[in-house]
């Protein structure tokens, strides 16, 4: 087996989402403190950038955790351990990523209604999208583990019978 941590990593970048979507307010008042400073004129392009952040740095985290979910999925679909393992993984994560996705959807709600979120340029805008976005794609994730883990097992089961 040449990645033994494929499955875990699939889960943790679905858990690693969530955990970041959730914190993102934090992110978001600190990046307001910046961008309501008293003297940020002083600095150049600092405001622009500042309200810029916000959206560079949600699309690079739900970017980053997608990333990771691939590697994990297409380190599983190397190694191949199990067609039959895979196959119920993706129905597993399926349930993690729905029962988890109401966290995800009051964290990006949170954004939404954020103090100052219509000051950050195209914030609001990406912050309407996204869900809809991530509960296709964790869906998509989900169910293609599944389908590609019953195909192996039935090539694999097909060839031990003939």
């Amino acid at each position: 087996m040449q990645n033994k941590g494929a499955f875990l990593t699939m889960v943790l970048s679905v858990v690693g989402l969530v955990l970041y979507v959730t914190l993102f307010s934090t992110i978001l008042s600190a990046l307001e403190a910046v961008r309501v400073y008293a003297n940020i004129s002083t600095f150049i392009a600092l405001k622009t950038v500042v309200e810029i952040a916000p959206v560079v740095l949600l699309l690079g985290g739900v970017f980053g955790a997608s990333f990771g979910f691939y590697k994990g999925y297409a380190g599983a679909g190397a190694q191949d351990a199990s067609g039959l393992m895979r196959m119920v993984l993706g129905v597993i994560l399926i349930i993690l990523f729905v029962t988890l996705f109401s966290t995800i959807l009051t964290s990006f709600y949170t954004l939404y209604g954020a103090d100052n979120a219509s000051e950050y340029t195209a914030f609001q805008t990406v912050v309407t999208i996204a869900p809809t976005v991530l509960f296709l794609g964790g869906i998509f994730a989900g169910g293609a583990t599944a389908v590609s883990g019953a195909r192996s097992w039935r090539r694999r089961r097909s060839r031990r019978l003939t």
